[in-house]
């Protein structure tokens, strides 16, 4: 009887979680269907096709990647990519809306891949835990991360990261390879060592270091987390592997080939001004940038909330992130926050050394690296909680003392946050999947997308070399949509591309005009 009870509590947790997981990522791939090319999609697109034509469809693309990487920015991945695919060209919108959901699903798909890794690696030593909630454990850690990433208020940004194909391929793919090139080396660790798993771990990582150096500037900084975390939960005086290095040297090889590219150093210096701008300065900027992204994330209730369940989890549920084959030391916690605090520090100090100053610049940027900061956050809080349970497993506390402790700093945790919610509960449903749901559901959304779809449609049919402007009625109000760059003025680069990949002398569009 308490055997049953128990698989039904087991069951009721999966259901809850599950449908707490498919509210947040349901919405992320419907809007994607949405989506359709803007801004630099046109460029590159064009500028693919027009080489195509001149030196062929094969080498065409990569001529166009190689100049971009030689005369613009390092980012090989990302290149190689935006001119080799030019899914709107090759597949027409409905191919391109395709696409879009695919890189979404995929960003799902590698994340929970991480997940099951670390889980995986973090309860190795309990060969007792049951399948069914070392599967809870997962889906709970899952949850937790897509609402750190689509839940949480401010996160609407993250449209200009998912909604937008050229920042998807220069940042989504980046995070994408990142999270398998995590869970490769963690499932090596657990395999006994696979090389396989590693070649993969080395493969993923050095594809997540060709991407936008912001990217690529985390991606080596969680491979050090990982090795320092495998160092500290190895056996006293056991050496660690050189594969177990490996994955980082590649990603780091990546991100040099990244920002010493031609095209990085020649971006930099065209950017530069007036004003010199160096190393020095933009240290004591992300610093400045750092302590407000900081200030900013720790005033969230909602964050608050999120950090209290995943230490009260952390320690009365065994929601862990290493095995336990020696004790965690109080030093090796230090170590693990400082360790947090420097890949903060990187994931924001490409942007702004490459802005000179300029901070976050964009949301693409600033989504990245909240992303970055609330991940490695909750990755640091966790550990604290498994050395906190062990601590107090080791004075020999009873499993009710310190479950009760839990609850009851867990049920004060949320409830002072809830009182920070009492001048603006409009907070609580204004994350990226919230406000999906809310523009999905008024059909905010596909109006959009219906307009951007005629742009696009009366482009197509127009007669060849003409001047085409359009007048459309007006945009509705929308946080969720990505804009797709087409303005009123013919000579902007972007209206220029337009005209020449359909092909047409000149191209204006004008929404809610008279």
């Amino acid at each position: 009887m308490e055997t049953k009870k128990k698989e039904m509590a087991a069951w009721m947790i999966t259901v809850l979680i599950t449908s707490v997981i498919l509210i947040l990522a349901v919405p992320l791939l419907f809007g994607a269907g949405y989506t359709y090319p803007a801004a630099d999609d046109f460029i590159a697109e064009n500028g693919s096709m027009y080489l195509s034509s001149i030196v062929g469809p094969v080498r065409g693309p990569l001529y166009a990647a190689w100049n971009y990487f030689m005369d613009w920015q390092g980012a090989y991945t990302t290149n190689v990519l935006l001119f080799t695919v030019i899914p709107f060209s090759r597949f027409g919108l409905v191919g391109f809306r395709i696409g879009m959901v695919i890189l979404s699903f995929m960003f799902l798909g590698s994340l929970y891949f991480m997940v099951h890794a670390v889980i995986h690696f973090g309860q190795i030593a309990e060969p007792e835990c049951d399948s069914h909630g070392r599967q809870n454990r997962k889906l709970f850690l899952y949850a937790v991360l897509l609402f750190a990433v689509l839940g949480l208020p401010g996160t609407w940004i993250g449209k200009e990261v998912f909604y937008w194909y050229t920042a998807a391929l220069g940042y989504l793919v980046g995070m994408i390879s990142l999270f398998l090139s995590i869970g490769w080396m963690l499932l090596a660790n657990g395999r006994e060592k696979s090389k396989g798993c590693y070649i993969c771990s080395m493969l993923f990582g050095f594809l997540a270091s060709g991407v936008s150096p912001q990217v690529a500037s985390f991606v080596c900084s969680w491979h050090l987390l990982i090795l320092l975390t495998l160092l500290l939960s190895d056996e006293p005086g056991k050496k660690i592997l050189l594969w177990d290095i490996c994955p980082f040297l590649i990603s780091l090889c990546g991100a040099l080939i990244n920002v010493a590219a031609p095209g990085s150093i020649k971006r930099s210096q065209s950017t530069m001004g007036d004003v010199p701008y160096g190393v020095l300065d933009a240290i004591k900027d992300t610093f400045m940038v750092q302590k407000e992204e900081f200030s900013r994330i720790w005033h969230d209730p909602l964050f608050i909330m999120l950090a209290v369940i995943v230490v009260f989890s952390g320690i009365c549920f065994e929601v862990r992130v290493v095995r336990s084959k020696s004790p965690l030391t109080w030093s090796g916690v230090l170590l693990v926050a400082g360790g947090v605090l420097i890949s903060n520090f990187l994931c924001i100090f490409p942007v702004v050394l490459g802005y000179h100053g300029g901070g976050l610049s964009s949301d693409r940027t600033q989504y990245v690296a909240e992303l970055e900061i609330r991940f490695s956050l909750l990755f640091g809080l966790l550990y604290i909680a498994q050395y906190i349970r062990q601590v107090l497993t080791g004075k020999g506390k009873g499993d009710k003392i310190f479950y009760l402790a839990g609850a009851a700093f867990g049920l004060l945790g949320c409830a002072g946050s809830l009182l920070f919610l009492n001048d603006c509960p409009e907070e609580i449903t204004s994350g990226f999947s919230f406000a999906l749901i809310k523009e999905i559901s008024d059909g905010t959304v596909q109006e959009v997308f219906h307009l951007r779809k005629e742009v696009l449609d009366a482009l197509g049919s127009a007669r060849e070399g003409t001047d085409v402007y359009l007048q459309l009625p007006e945009m509705p109000p929308t946080r969720v949509t990505y804009s797709q760059g087409i303005t009123t003025e013919a000579d902007c680069q972007t209206n220029k591309d337009v005209a020449a990949l359909f092909h047409l002398n000149s191209v204006a569009v004008e929404y809610g005009g008279e």
